[in-house]
């Protein structure tokens, strides 16, 4: 069966599909490597892109929330899907600034951010802590610390929570959600501007 191989929304030929999704894989990879136009993924694009899948993910999640009638049952995937963005965020931003880091607990990733990655995370936070409406008096790198350290090991805590369903768990999706745009943000790949 022939398919339509298109690239970043541009036709650029048809090609036998053999039904293998592996194979058929391996044969587009090598026609974009014939014609010049296969892109290495660096590892930083990689995890930002997940980070921004997990977010978008609990967007769609707090729609649910915020409903009428509201859907309780969205608040942990919610959480669950917010707090392990935030880490990949993280994990892209130390990566973008040489640092590998390891671990669930925002916490500790957030604390062991490289000093120039900080410095990029203040120079977002200035701009949308003007014009976001989730800023909620958040204005400082510290305010954000503080966010992620309440949020420290929500991806686990909330994952498991019909384990111990006596524990209290709170979220305020307010600074949830602001933390996470400003890292998106940070991570953004930066184009020169020429003047």
């Amino acid at each position: 069966m022939k398919k339509r191989l298109h690239n970043n929304g541009e036709y650029i030929c048809d090609f036998e599909c053999t039904g293998d999704y592996i194979q058929d894989a391996i044969l587009v990879d090598r026609l974009l490597t014939e014609r010049g136009l296969k892109q290495v993924v660096t590892p930083q694009q990689t995890i930002f892109r997940q980070a921004n899948s997990f977010m978008t993910t609990s967007a769609l999640l707090y729609e649910k929330i915020i409903a009428r009638p509201p859907d309780a049952g969205a608040v942990a995937p919610f959480v669950v899907n917010a707090a392990f963005a935030l880490e990949l965020y993280l994990k892209t931003l130390a990566l973008q600034h040489g640092k590998t880091l390891r671990g669930h607990e925002l916490e500790k990733l957030f604390k062991k951010l490289p000093a120039n990655a900080k410095q990029i995370l203040e120079q977002e936070l200035s701009v949308l802590t003007k014009k976001s409406d989730w800023a909620d008096g958040q204005s400082t790198l510290d305010d954000l610390r503080r966010t992620a350290v309440h949020l420290n090991s929500a991806f686990i805590d909330w994952r498991y929570l019909h384990e111990k369903p006596q524990i209290g768990l709170k979220i305020d999706f307010r600074p949830t959600i602001f933390l996470g745009e400003v890292l998106h943000a940070a991570c953004q790949p930066k184009t020169a501007v020429h003047t």
